[in-house]
């Protein structure tokens, strides 16, 4: 056996693992959380910067005009980025589904432990992208 069929092999191997390890471990929703609340947010202000440094960096002026009118291109670009955003958070919904049996609630009530199990087909989620 070359080399070359044991590198295939043990890649073949952990390909296997990983495909079995991320269909049945899903990533808990307080790493979700953590991860989202890292996360600065929408910013008009930091989107328009980021598009004409790409602008700059495409040759196209930014700055003001020689003649010391505001540059039209940034006002475009920053009503754009504007809309944008503002159909984001206004407009735009998430949708998602929670398949059945994956929801599972325990509490307690008067007469003991209380287990819920979700039984419905698909339920479907909305959300607001903040």
């Amino acid at each position: 056996m070359g080399v070359e069929q044991i590198t295939n092999q043990i890649n073949q191997h952990l390909d296997n693992i990983n495909k079995v390890a991320t269909k049945n471990i899903s990533v808990p929703a307080i790493l979700l959380l953590c991860a989202a609340m890292n996360k600065p947010g929408l910013s008009t202000l930091k989107s328009t910067t980021n598009i004409c440094v790409a602008l700059e960096n495409l040759g196209i002026p930014t700055g003001d005009n020689p003649d010391g009118s505001p540059n039209l291109i940034v006002k475009a670009v920053n009503a754009i980025v504007d809309e944008i955003y503002r159909a984001m958070k206004e407009d735009a919904n998430i949708q998602g589904a929670v398949p059945p049996g994956s929801v599972i609630s325990v509490g307690a009530g008067p007469s003991g432990p209380v287990n819920v199990v979700n039984t419905m087909p698909f339920k479907t989620l909305t959300g607001l992208i903040c």
